[in-house]
């Protein structure tokens, strides 16, 4: 599979952080697959939610906008946003008629999950990149749980605005250090009329009473930037990760990565599908995958302008539109936060999927920060563990299946 990088020494004195074992022992959280269950309180009573890697679960700030909205008395409620599953469910067992919108495809699959597990059969789940295709002027009530990035809260806002029909109300919810102050002053100027209601274990949620007019439509964005040192043409919008730029972890990868000519290459969580380009540049056959609906978008959109539009391009959860042992690389950057705090679980999920995936002899290339410790934990699920290259701030680590 080409030549092997050699196994190079740390050339920086970093504090290397381990990566933590998953919980074994919660009494209320027990895997199955990719997917596993958390038993949580509801207004209505304890309930159970399906939640797949990289959805967010009931916490502190379903109970501020559970406390702000106080109750649901049946009629249309619209459910957007990460964490979306506990209020859908809350909505579904209060009378409601249920809508959802999520761009991520694990979100998505766990609403849908949970909702027919706890015997809700009608409902209207969108998972896609924009909110063209949502009902406007029909619910009484909008849920938001705010994404990260202030644009992309801004057009939450805007879709939930016009998901409610005059006179309807719409919640928020956001964590107190990733912008929910702003997203209040945004929505007054937006909405007309907003106010934070509850605050909750460092989260604030806040009530809006005015509707807009039109769903907002994706913004995209086109970049001229440089990809292995090759002009490139960047085409991405608002709540993709690094949406306009080549970030340094995928830059290290890049750089560091060794593929054959007519090598089958998976771009696992492709993002705006630099790295994939860059591997299609060198001769190799790529299919990418993302749990993001706006991020294969940005993908395919890249690609094509960069004239490989014949990219196959899935959204879905890790690899799981790949059968097992059929690619014979996988580049790799994987994400380590949820918000502010350290999350591990898609790191894991992207090194259990690439080891699926991957043919006898098959390599993973995978970017992190240098002071994490991923050397034990790949040692535990492939055979031979190298470093392929390094800076101040990323190291590539190599992994070969025998």
């Amino acid at each position: 599979m080409g030549q092997q990088p050699v196994d190079m020494k740390d050339k920086y004195s970093t504090k290397c952080q381990a990566i933590p074992e998953p919980l074994s022992n919660e009494t209320d959280r027990t895997a199955s697959g990719w997917r596993s269950e958390q038993v949580c309180h509801l207004p209505g009573g304890p309930a159970t939610l399906l939640l797949y890697t990289g959805a967010v679960g009931a916490g502190p700030g379903h109970l501020a906008l559970f406390d702000a909205v106080r109750a649901i008395d049946g009629g249309t409620v619209f459910v957007a946003g990460p964490g979306s599953t506990a209020s859908a469910l809350w909505a579904a067992q209060s009378g409601a008629q249920v809508i959802t919108w999520n761009d991520s495809v694990a979100e998505h699959q766990s609403t849908i999950d949970t909702l027919r597990a706890n015997g809700f059969a009608s409902f209207e789940a969108h998972n896609e990149p924009g909110f063209e295709s949502l009902p406007t002027h029909l619910a009484d009530l909008a849920l938001l749980h705010l994404p990260r990035g202030r644009e992309f809260q801004r057009q939450h806002l805007l879709a939930c605005g016009a998901v409610v029909r005059p006179g309807g109300r719409v919640a928020f919810v956001g964590a107190r250090d990733e912008g929910v102050k702003a997203a209040v002053d945004e929505a007054r100027r937006l909405l007309g009329m907003a106010g934070v209601v509850s605050r909750k274990g460092g989260h604030h949620a806040a009530l809006a009473l005015a509707t807009t007019e039109a769903l907002p439509a994706v913004a995209w964005h086109t970049f001229d930037i440089s990809v292995d040192g090759a002009a490139t043409r960047l085409e991405s919008c608002d709540g993709v990760f690094a949406h306009d730029r080549l970030d340094g972890g995928a830059a290290a990868l890049i750089e560091s990565m060794v593929l054959e000519a007519g090598a089958v290459v998976l771009d696992l969580g492709c993002g705006t599908g630099l790295v994939g380009l860059a591997a299609r540049r060198r001769g190799a056959r790529v299919i990418a995958t993302d749990v993001s609906a706006r991020a294969v978008a940005s993908t395919r959109r890249t690609h094509s302008a960069n004239g490989f539009a014949d990219t196959a391009v899935h959204l879905c959860i890790g690899a799981s539109a790949l059968p097992a042992a059929s690619v014979d690389s996988v580049l790799a950057n994987p994400p380590f936060h949820r918000g502010h705090s350290v999350d591990f679980d898609v790191a894991r999920l992207f090194v259990a999927e690439a080891a699926r995936v991957l043919r006898p002899g098959g390599t993973l290339f995978l970017v992190a920060n240098a002071f994490l410790a991923y050397r034990p934990w790949l040692e535990s699920t492939f055979t031979q563990v190298t470093i392929a290259g390094e800076n101040r701030q990323f190291r590539v680590w190599r992994a070969a299946r025998s």
